[in-house]
């Protein structure tokens, strides 16, 4: 087990992604610590870590409020003595009231930009900044920034979600290049379309919103043709809903298996990197 005696901190490891690069963080040898704003679903993963014969702890913090981010360190280093390993999983699309037509930069809120600043950035930035100290004290460390094949590419109607995902992997770079003279690696995982629960009932929703849209007689752009096409909403998968090259489903154990390389000794002359693990969905 390659990363036995470490500390691991998941922010966002309550579910989908997070839980995914939980279970594979333990099954390396980590003790995992569970920071999430669902602080039920928190313990509950720590307990699944404990099943596996790991230390686990369940959190409850709102990653972006930097008073609750620091309480929740302070415990971390009270309960476990040190932290070895940050991953920063917070993100998604929370922020966006429902709507019936898909919006365009100009329909963005002052409110809607700030709810995708503080949920896929601000949590990134409040978390590194209250573990850095300890990394810095103790002359090593591992970052991984959580991201999206969005901050690779524009998308389609995403556009606060794409800026502040492009700024986690600048903050990868920037990171990295302030922190490697402490022995510190800071790298970047860019998720593609993964199979979760949570992308399910998104894509629902969404789906839902244009063919209300279609009935109520709104002319959509022939962008979204395709989506209105399918027809069991279900069942549908990942390779139905968006173009990707490789014919297979991509679970949170495979982001999980990617953030375990990144923390491990076998990266470690890598830093400052970001890896799409989309299936091959940015060479689309």
């Amino acid at each position: 087990m390659k990363l036995e005696g470490k500390v691991a901190i998941v922010a966002g490891g309550g579910q989908g992604i997070g839980e995914g690069i939980v279970k594979c963080l333990a099954e390396e040898g980590a003790d995992v610590v569970i920071v999430d704003y669902d602080g039920e679903n928190a313990r509950q993963v720590a307990e699944t870590v404990k099943s596996m014969g790991r230390k686990g702890l369940g959190i409850y913090a709102d990653c972006a409020d930097g008073d609750l981010v620091a309480k929740a360190v302070r415990e971390i280093i009270d309960t476990f003595g040190q932290i070895d390993i940050l991953v920063n999983n917070v993100g998604g699309h929370s922020a966006q009231p429902p709507r019936t037509e898909m919006p365009t930069f100009a329909d963005r809120t002052e409110k809607e930009w700030q709810g995708y600043y503080e949920q896929n950035l601000k949590s990134h930035i409040m978390m590194s900044r209250a573990v850095i100290p300890h990394f810095k004290e103790q002359k090593s460390g591992k970052i991984v920034n959580i991201s999206s094949v969005s901050g690779r590419f524009p998308d389609y109607d995403k556009a606060p979600y794409t800026v502040f995902k492009t700024s986690v992997i600048s903050l990868t770079w920037v990171l990295a290049r302030e922190l490697a003279e402490f022995n510190i690696n800071v790298n970047c995982v860019c998720p593609g379309v993964v199979f979760t629960p949570l992308w399910r009932r998104g894509v629902v929703a969404i789906l839902g919103r244009l063919r209300q849209a279609k009935a109520e007689g709104t002319e959509l752009p022939g962008r979204y043709s395709r989506f209105l096409e399918l027809e069991n909403l279900d069942t549908i998968t990942p390779e139905e809903f968006w173009p990707i090259m490789m014919p297979v489903h991509q679970t949170p154990e495979d982001m999980g298996k990617a953030v375990a390389f990144f923390v491990s000794e076998d990266a470690k002359n890598i830093t400052g990197q970001t890896i799409c693990v989309d299936n091959g969905m940015i060479m689309r």
